[in-house]
């Protein structure tokens, strides 16, 4: 008589178990029969589409790391706390999976911020497709698919990628871009990649020739189609604004998850800034020096160093005509006695990043480093107001390039606007 209780007991936990298991289980995933083939779905082509008013799509990205899954950038609304990924399985069947909504912790104090939804791999799905579902959403784009990147995971095609943010605000400084984007090339890039808000019928001549040319990638970024932006980086009383500048960590995030398994090392950086190598003669020697230096690093950290436009010297005006900012002509920098803004730019290991933010890496594996300025420099060449001689300090170190940098900006000169 016991050993038949025992049984019985034995049995029911095992039932209760097993239940549980796949009531959870189930909570968390659903299938749907549907008839849909991949050849019908209704691709998504743009660069940011809108699930309703509170959470804005960019892209998924196929991540293996540390199990195999989906990680899908998004900008959420603060209030949002449930999304459905719906991975589309030829020929019949969808496969509904609760996200992970997991929030940047930078959001700057704005309603808006980027956010990952991690979405887990389903079993016995070859997938290729997937969409979204929020259920408190009216509105759904169930009927709009994704195509998920990086699935399968693309070759190593380049060393360097250069990630710029955005430009916006009909950007014309046509002299600037070009001799940024060749000076990034002197350094080692095969890539650039930019978001592109808005600019001049110039500086788009500029960025077609460089498309053509295979070094450029340009992702259109209408950001204020969707949310009232700022310039401001940080949110303020009185603002009206949803995100700040721009969504400018979403575009770092979006690029470094772009790049990730095709670029050895991406830099993350505004399109008047260039890390500038001091000991070495380009950015593959520098990382070549330093990785011997810091193994454990996947963060590489380069104080920024205002070369303020107000400052300039003679010597390179061969551009009168151009417009926009001839970076050759402001060797002064900003002494760091006077510099009290400590901000630093990047080289990172895409691989080993999770989240990136405008001056750090939010989450990542192995350790951030700051470089020394003797080593290397985050070069920026913009408008800084109140500076006076006493603080300034003369360094030509960008000058040092000038033998390769003036041919190259002058071919590009001619070939466009000569």
């Amino acid at each position: 008589m016991i050993l038949m209780s025992s049984r019985w007991i034995f049995y029911t936990f095992c039932f209760f178990v097993t239940s549980s298991f796949s009531f959870y289980y189930y909570a968390q995933v659903k299938i749907y029969k549907r008839s849909t083939q991949p050849l019908e779905l209704t691709i998504a082509r743009d660069s940011i589409t809108a699930l309703d008013s509170k959470v804005l799509i960019l892209s998924p990205y196929y991540d293996p790391r540390p199990s195999p899954s989906v990680r899908v950038l998004a900008i959420l609304h603060a209030s949002v706390k449930e999304i459905y990924c719906l991975f589309h399985c030829p020929p019949i069947q969808t496969i509904s999976v609760r996200a992970s909504i997991d929030l940047y912790s930078n959001w700057f104090g704005f309603p808006y911020g980027t956010a990952d939804l991690t979405c887990k791999e389903p079993s016995e799905c070859t997938y290729r497709y997937m969409s979204f579902q929020s259920p408190n959403s009216t509105v759904t784009t169930e009927k709009i698919w994704f195509q998920v990147k990086n699935h399968p995971l693309p070759s190593m095609s380049s060393n360097f990628t250069v990630c710029i943010s955005s430009i916006y605000g009909g950007y014309n400084n046509v002299l600037q871009i070009v001799q940024s984007i060749e000076m990034y090339k002197i350094l080692g890039a095969s890539r650039v990649t930019i978001y592109n808000i808005s600019c001049s019928q110039n500086v788009d001549k500029v960025l077609h020739h460089y498309i053509d040319e295979g070094t450029l990638e340009v992702v259109p970024w209408p950001i204020d189609q969707h949310l009232k932006t700022s310039k401001a980086w940080h949110y303020s009383k009185g603002l009206t604004s949803q995100i700040g500048y721009f969504g400018q960590t979403a575009t770092l995030n979006d690029c470094l998850y772009r790049n990730m398994y095709k670029s050895k090392f991406v830099l993350l950086n505004d399109i008047d800034e260039i890390i500038l190598p001091v000991q070495d003669e380009d950015w593959f020697s520098l990382m070549e020096h330093l990785q011997r230096l810091h193994p454990d690093t996947s963060v590489f950290c380069f104080e920024n160093h205002v070369f303020p436009t107000s400052a300039k010297a003679s010597g390179f005006d061969l551009w009168p005509d151009i417009p926009g900012v001839n970076i050759l002509n402001h060797p002064f920098r900003i002494h760091r006695k006077w510099n009290n803004v400590y901000n630093r730019k990047m080289i990172v290991n895409p691989r080993q990043i999770f989240q990136i933010s405008i001056h750090s890496a939010l989450k990542h594996t192995g350790t951030s480093t700051n470089i020394e300025e003797n080593i290397g420099i985050s070069f920026h060449c913009r408008e800084r107001a109140g500076v006076t001689t006493e603080q300034l300090v003369h360094d030509e170190i960008l000058r040092t390039y000038n033998l390769s940098l003036v041919p190259k900006v002058n071919d590009v000169i001619q070939k466009l606007f000569r």
